[in-house]
């Protein structure tokens, strides 16, 4: 999904196609009024499909691994957060899966050597 800030005067739509201006998202989320919070919300037709707090997200993001640094403007930072979601790592393995692994070399490891 791709991603832009919302410009505080733009009307939203919600998932239901409710349209909400301005002024009913802030009565909404009063935080949203506020000066300095950004809102991330979606760059597609139902842009309140998200409706996130930039700073927030941004710091989630950057804990599960999405490579965002301090010098990066917000529109680089949402690209890189929908680059990773769109391409997201391959998953490691969990603990049990390692310990199975490790079961069952040591396992193969005991079979007779028949020759």
């Amino acid at each position: 999904m791709k991603y832009k800030i919302w410009n505080k005067q733009d009307n939203l739509i919600t998932p239901i196609g409710e349209v909400l201006t301005p002024e009913q998202v802030f009565e909404r989320y009063p935080a949203a009024r506020i000066e300095g919070i950004k809102y991330i919300i979606a760059d597609q037709p139902i842009n309140m499909a998200v409706f996130m707090e930039f700073e927030a997200t941004k710091e989630h993001y950057k804990r599960l691994g999405v490579p965002i640094t301090d010098t990066m403007t917000d529109q680089e930072v949402l690209d890189a957060i929908s680059y990773w979601e769109e391409n997201p790592p391959a998953p490691e393995p969990t603990a049990e899966e390692r310990i199975a692994a490790a079961l069952e070399f040591q396992n193969i490891m005991m079979l007779p050597n028949i020759e």
